[in-house]
């Protein structure tokens, strides 16, 4: 099946993937047993929407403050357009960020970065990603807790 084409899925797929998201490390045997199905058939719909591109990889979450990075903040950038490829090259390089989305509106980036404390947070603003190529200004907000995470 093209990845370009929707895939048409089940309840039980959907139960799958729900399930996949709360514990992706569980076996095929356990996911199946929990939607009904034996582990044949249950890994048979896992390597189906792997492959449709419906389930995209697996990760694991770290809990960034017990890496000692306190600081979390969004960023609003807005980069001068014919610098956007450069820019988009050097945030996938750059490894404080920890995500960034192309948005529309009045900034063209949004970007979560982390940071240990105020001083490198700091300097990571005002010498690394006031340095980033084709930014023309960003602003700022400092979390201070996640409500929801995915």
């Amino acid at each position: 099946m093209s990845n370009n084409q929707n895939i048409v899925l089940s309840d039980v797929d959907i139960q799958i993937m729900a399930l996949l998201v709360q514990d992706a490390r569980q076996s095929f045997a356990v996911l199946g047993e929990k939607v009904g199905l034996s582990k044949t058939p249950c890994w048979n719909r896992v390597k189906r929407l792997q492959e449709a591109g419906v389930i995209q990889g697996y990760s694991a979450k770290i809990d960034q403050a017990k890496l000692g990075l306190e600081i979390r903040a969004l960023v609003h950038v807005v980069v001068e357009f014919s610098e956007y490829k450069a820019f988009e090259a050097a945030v996938q390089a750059h490894n404080s960020i920890h995500w960034c989305h192309a948005i529309t509106g009045e900034f063209d980036y949004v970007m979560e970065v982390l940071s240990s404390n105020i001083t490198e947070f700091d300097h990571l603003l005002r010498a690394e990603l006031s340095g980033l190529p084709g930014v023309h200004r960003f602003t700022t907000s400092i979390s201070t807790r996640v409500i929801k995470a995915a």
